[in-house]
C-alpha cells in the first residue's frame, strides 16, 4: 500500500488537527526552524498526511559511491531507522510543537516498514519504483495497536 485513505488517516488525526498540522508545516518549512528538520521529520510528516513518503527519495546512483557502500548508509534507511526507534521521539516530536502526540507517532510506526538495507540491492530501486510499500497494511496494523493502547489505559 502507497498511500493511506482517508478513513485511516481520520484515527490518526481528525479533521481540525489535520488542518492544524498543515498549517503549521507550512509555517515551519517558511521558517529559520527548517534547517532543523531531518529526513525522519518529513517522512513523518508525510505518513500523517498519509501521502507516499518514498516520492521524496532517489536511490544514490554514482557507480564509485555505490561500490564504496553509499547505498547502505542511504538516508531513506536510516530515516525510517530513526523513526522506529524510541530513544528519538522527543527529538521527531520537537518541531511539531505538542500538534503530534506520542499515540500518533506510535500509530504511524506501526504502518512504516523497517526495511534492512543489507536484504536490498541498489538495482532493485529502478527509477521510481520501491522493492517495499509505504506502509504497511493498515486495517490490520491499527486495529492491533488500537486495541493494545486500549488495553494500556
Amino acid at each position: 500500500m502507497n498511500t493511506l485513505s482517508r478513513a485511516i488517516t481520520a484515527q490518526i488525526l481528525d479533521a481540525d488537527s489535520y488542518c492544524a498540522l498543515q498549517k503549521h508545516w507550512s509555517a515551519l518549512l517558511n521558517s529559520d526552524r527548517k534547517h532543523e528538520l531531518s529526513a525522519a521529520h518529513h517522512i513523518l510528516y508525510l505518513a500523517l498526511m498519509g501521502k507516499d513518503w518514498r516520492k521524496g527519495f532517489t536511490p544514490p546512483t554514482n557507480r564509485r559511491k555505490l561500490e564504496n557502500g553509499a547505498f547502505h548508509g542511504w538516508v531513506l534507511f536510516r530515516a525510517l531507522e530513526r523513526l522506529h526507534i524510541k530513544v528519538y521521539e522527543q527529538e521527531l516530536l520537537g518541531p511539531f510543537d505538542g500538534l503530534v502526540t506520542p499515540q500518533m507517532l506510535q500509530l504511524i510506526r506501526s504502518l512504516l516498514p523497517k526495511p534492512n538495507p543489507y536484504t536490498y540491492r541498489s538495482q532493485q530501486f529502478a527509477v521510481g519504483a520501491f522493492p517495499f510499500d509505504a506502509y504497511n497494511a493498515p486495517e490490520a496494523t491499527l486495529a492491533a495497536t488500537s486495541n493494545k493502547e486500549l488495553a494500556h489505559a
